[in-house]
């Protein structure tokens, strides 16, 4: 199975004022934590700013645990907010991650901040097709986000998301193994891969199920039978426990 672990760069700011030895303190974290999960994950996923806070950047975070790892063979994967971004911003991040060997971007709208709202106005769907216009999908692979279902999402935004031809949809949390399935039809014949993202079920998580609308009752009881069969319909997993490192673990352990 091909699973990668999600893991969430530190914030940049702790309290109300940046401290450096802070932020080093965090990144030892986030490093050591990378070290655990590369004798049982497939791959890394680091995010971008969620919730719109600022955190160290996806494509840094990546270079600190691939120097960690060495030799250690894990694809590393990272999410691009376009809400921060206009397209040469972008198109700079996109070339530091290709420079680092970063698999694969994941480019997606964002939250928006709470202390700063606005927007570039770049759409994710535009900026992959743009990038795949000065051909970067030849060095590096392009993903876009994808709802957990095809219900919840209109017709004409799955369109454009269909003509720009990412190399893989990477759908929001799954609760549904058959929405997962509709997901997967559709996007086979236009040659695009489905990454099922899958939220571990613990207390510590529950709140972040719930502000998403996550309904996790259906697998909760027997996750790791959930996941397999995820993995035999999508082509990747990729698991997210924002708030409990050490369930995403005991998960990981039971796939092993």
């Amino acid at each position: 199975m091909k699973i990668s672990y999600e893991l969430n760069p530190p914030k940049i700011v702790r309290g109300k004022q940046f401290d450096a030895d802070h932020l080093r303190a965090d990144i030892q974290v986030m490093v050591e934590r990378a070290l655990q999960l590369s004798d049982l994950a497939w791959g890394l996923h680091l995010t971008d700013s969620v919730l719109g806070v600022p955190r160290l950047s996806s494509i840094t975070a990546a270079e600190l645990i691939q120097k960690a790892l060495g030799s250690k063979p894990m694809i590393l994967s990272c999410s691009l907010r376009s809400r921060d971004r206009n397209f040469t911003s972008l198109c700079q991040a996109v070339s530091d991650a290709i420079l680092a060997d970063i698999d694969s971007i994941l480019i997606l709208l964002g939250d928006e901040p709470a202390n700063m709202p606005g927007s570039s106005g770049l759409r994710p769907s535009e900026a992959v097709a743009m990038l795949k216009k000065e051909r970067y999908d030849n060095k590096i692979k392009l993903d876009l986000s994808f709802p957990a279902s095809t219900r919840d999402c209109s017709p004409k935004v799955i369109q454009k998301k269909l003509d720009a031809r990412p190399y893989s949809f990477v759908t929001q949390s799954i609760s549904s193994l058959s929405d997962l399935g509709q997901i997967v039809d559709m996007a086979k014949p236009h040659g695009i891969k489905v990454t099922a993202v899958i939220m571990v079920p613990s207390e510590k998580n529950r709140q972040s199920a719930s502000i998403i609308g996550l309904d996790w009752s259906d697998y909760e009881k027997n996750v790791a039978d959930f996941v397999r069969q995820a993995a035999l319909i999508a082509d990747r997993v990729l698991l997210t426990s924002p708030n409990s490192f050490k369930s995403g673990l005991d998960l990981l352990r039971q796939l092993k």
